[in-house]
């Protein structure tokens, strides 16, 4: 069967109004894709779909878990992935699809021949967006790091104390030239 299948909504046969659909994300998804730099995924992606005569307004709201690597000590840890985001899918003249799909990345364009309409790709690309940028523990309740501290004193203590004389110079050439 293929795998796309599930992702694929059938909405000529759709009444007007709103419908919901919900998706269990797990790592084989993303076999399909980029790595997204995580394993162990557990992720619910709750999607409604209202639709209207030649518009369709998607909202994804996604929430789940998986391991990543933390930035700061190099250790394994369950991040929790959560964030919703709302998309736009418009119908038009089959001619003018690939033209519209360029302008607007919150909205996409489908053909008017069409009977289908794949959400992998926006699940995808909402569970990217949705990850942190900097991926670390996190704190406890003191406030305190849940790093690995045997590798942040091992780095702390590996941190140069001295300054570099190339920024030293080139702090010196800007403030000359501010002067």
């Amino acid at each position: 069967m293929n795998w796309k299948r599930e992702f694929e909504i059938a909405f000529v046969g759709l009444n007007q109004g709103e419908h919901h659909f919900n998706y269990s994300i797990e790592d084989s998804f993303f076999d399909n894709f980029a790595n997204p730099g995580f394993e162990k995924s557990d992720i619910e992606v709750k999607m409604r779909l209202d639709k209207k005569p030649s518009t369709f307004l998607l909202h994804f709201n996604i929430h789940g878990e998986a391991v990543t690597q933390c930035d700061r000590c190099g250790d394994d840890f369950k991040m929790t992935i959560w964030d919703e985001f709302d998309h736009v899918v418009k119908i038009v003249v089959d001619s003018d699809v690939n033209l519209r799909n360029e302008e607007d990345p919150e909205v996409s364009y489908i053909s008017n021949t069409d009977s289908l309409l794949d959400v992998s790709k926006l699940i995808y690309e909402f569970i990217i967006f949705s990850l942190p940028i900097q991926k670390t523990h996190g704190t406890n309740e003191q406030g305190e790091s849940n790093c690995n501290q045997e590798v942040i004193n091992r780095l702390s203590k590996q941190a140069p104390h001295t300054t570099n004389k190339m920024w030293d110079a080139l702090k010196k050439k800007i403030k000359n030239e501010n002067n």
